[in-house]
């Protein structure tokens, strides 16, 4: 949930961030943000499946000011909007 920057994570691992760059998308096939944000959206999918905490909570707790942005970058991500998500994956029922 910590707020990750390529220039943090290029002074973590005293590379440069080309070679950074480069590299994890060699190895991932991806940029360093896109697999953060996707690692983000799955865990808050398990959020939504195995809590009871609102999409508003959720959002917040995953770096999302407001809903509806966080509900836009998860329907790209994951297929469906929060609440369909919750509603056809749950094993807790929301009222």
């Amino acid at each position: 949930n910590e707020k990750l920057s390529l220039k943090n994570l290029t002074a973590m691992f005293g590379v440069s961030d080309t070679y950074l760059q480069k590299s994890f998308r060699a190895v991932y096939g991806m940029p360093v943000a896109s697999f953060i944000r996707v690692q983000k959206m799955q865990k808050a999918a398990q959020a939504l499946i195995h809590t009871d905490q609102s999409i508003d909570e959720i959002a917040a707790e995953f770096g999302y000011a407001n809903e509806s942005k966080f509900s836009a970058v998860f329907k790209k991500l994951m297929g469906d909007s929060p609440s369909v998500f919750r509603k056809e994956h749950s094993k807790i029922k929301i009222k």
